[in-house]
């Protein structure tokens, strides 16, 4: 059974996000599946599924915003940066502060800030993931990067306990997040419990649970169509005769097009089927600087015309 669409799990805890994707394959029968963004095995929510030809688009899922609800232990800190781990520094817990206090403490992790990778990352240095040389024994020192925190609000603090909701930028780590927050105390941190709430414009309040899934019959399984996964990029509809031509290749048909979609970046084409419904056809990008200024970046097929 080879569909094409987007699948909302609420993964449980203690199954890695690549096993999920192994369940949800073999349940459906479908011969490509993958999701839009990973979740640490204690972590659990929101899982985008992509099926079929949904997989095309998971790199341009994986920079959307994210929202979590994450729980931290204070006064400790361990090599994973979360329960999982072996504890690697200790110091008392940060003296009770109210939430006021807390706020203002979180304040200084708004918007754009450097953060450092936690070891056990999926970061490949050279090849290979970090967290695959961190269990060799042989962690690498990531360098910092730019990430975004959009919202961060405190909902619990005792002397050993932190809760947090963070909505962030893709890329951010809320491991690094916790463990900062502590150390700007003096003191450690790490998570116990982490929790997606939100991925892109997808909330967990539409998934369904990965058990009831497995329950239910492959064919009543709910899927979005691919373009609600892809309303934060502009979208172009084209012609039949223009769709045609986008197939082949033919990238000056952009020059007559072009008019329809902003200057630069990535823009969804669509086109419509037998029923006048818009349909996936093609992601693009335009770059006005570059000697060839139209790149298709992604071709779907034409099966999605008859969904």
């Amino acid at each position: 059974m080879n569909r094409s669409g987007i699948l909302l799990v609420d993964k449980p805890d203690g199954l890695s996000s690549a096993a999920v994707v192994a369940k949800v394959k073999r349940h459906l029968q479908s011969d490509k599946v993958g999701h839009g963004g990973t979740l640490d095995p204690f972590a659990t929510g929101l899982l985008v599924v992509l099926l079929g030809e949904a997989t095309k688009i998971a790199r341009f899922l994986l920079e959307g915003s994210k929202s979590y609800e994450a729980t931290a232990k204070l006064g400790e800190e361990t090599d994973t940066g979360d329960l999982q781990g072996k504890i690697t520094e200790t110091l008392p817990a940060p003296k009770i502060l109210s939430l006021s206090q807390w706020e203002e403490i979180s304040e200084q992790y708004l918007g754009k800030i450097q953060q450092v990778p936690p070891a056990y990352a999926a970061i490949k240095v050279q090849g290979k993931a970090a967290y695959e040389y961190a269990r060799e024994g042989k962690p690498i020192e990531l360098a910092a990067r730019e990430v975004e925190i959009h919202d961060l609000e405190i909902l619990e603090a005792s002397d050993a306990l932190l809760r947090f909701r963070v909505s962030c930028g893709g890329g951010t780590y809320i491991r690094s997040l916790a463990r900062d927050m502590a150390r700007s105390l003096g003191s450690f941190a790490h998570l116990t419990a982490l929790r997606r709430t939100e991925s892109n414009q997808f909330s967990i309040e539409s998934a369904i649970t990965l058990d009831a899934l497995l329950a239910s019959p492959p064919e009543s399984t709910p899927l979005l169509p691919i373009q609600d996964a892809l309303k934060h990029l502009p979208q172009v509809l084209c012609s039949a005769v223009e769709a045609e031509k986008i197939r082949q290749g033919n990238l000056g048909i952009f020059r007559l097009i072009e008019q329809r979609f902003q200057a630069q970046g990535y823009f969804l084409l669509l086109t419509e089927n037998a029923k006048q419904e818009p349909r996936p056809l093609a992601i693009a990008s335009a770059h006005p600087q570059m000697q060839d200024p139209f790149k298709l970046e992604r071709v779907f097929d034409r099966s999605l015309l008859d969904t």
